[in-house]
């Protein structure tokens, strides 16, 4: 019966060691996932933190084009306030052009101005004073008249290019 005792007592014991085993084998394996999964999560903090760069990166790119189309944005207001005063001046312009078409004002009347102090000068025995303030009138309307043309003129090329400018813009 000792021997029967021994046997079982040896039996509980490899038990306990299959047990013991068996435990530290999960130990191992736990170890060995612990050490995977450490492992992975130092990958994907690398992999986290350059893709948030990359995101700083792509907002900082966006801001600078927010910030781009703010300043095109204001171009294109300060285009469309000066093309609004061109067509006021263009209309301002056409309104002077058919004043001097109709004889009013400017150069041309003042031509027509000094032709009439000619006759006046004919007809009123006064022909030196006439025909000298008439020639005087003539040439200061025609000087004006030539000034008038050139700032015409230049306003014009000025509102051409303005124009060009917008269209671009658009």
């Amino acid at each position: 019966m000792e021997l029967n005792e021994k046997l079982e007592e040896l039996k509980d014991e490899k038990e306990e060691l299959e047990e013991e085993l068996k435990e530290l084998k999960i130990d191992e394996k736990l170890e060995d996932l612990e050490e995977e999964l450490e492992d992975e999560l130092e990958e994907l903090e690398v992999i986290l933190e350059e893709e948030l760069e990359e995101l700083k990166e792509e907002l900082e790119e966006d801001k600078e084009l927010e910030d781009e189309l703010e300043k095109l944005e204001e171009e294109l207001e300060e285009l469309e306030e000066e093309y609004k005063e061109l067509e006021d001046l263009e209309k301002k312009l056409e309104e002077e052009l058919k004043e001097l078409e109709e004889g009013g004002g400017g150069g041309i009347g003042k031509i027509k101005r000094g032709i009439g102090e000619i006759e006046g000068g004919i007809r009123g025995g006064g022909i030196g004073d006439g025909i000298e303030g008439g020639i005087g009138g003539i040439e200061e309307g025609e000087g004006d008249l030539k000034e008038e043309k050139e700032e015409e003129l230049k306003e014009l090329k000025e509102e051409l290019e303005l124009e060009e400018e917008l269209k671009e813009l658009e």
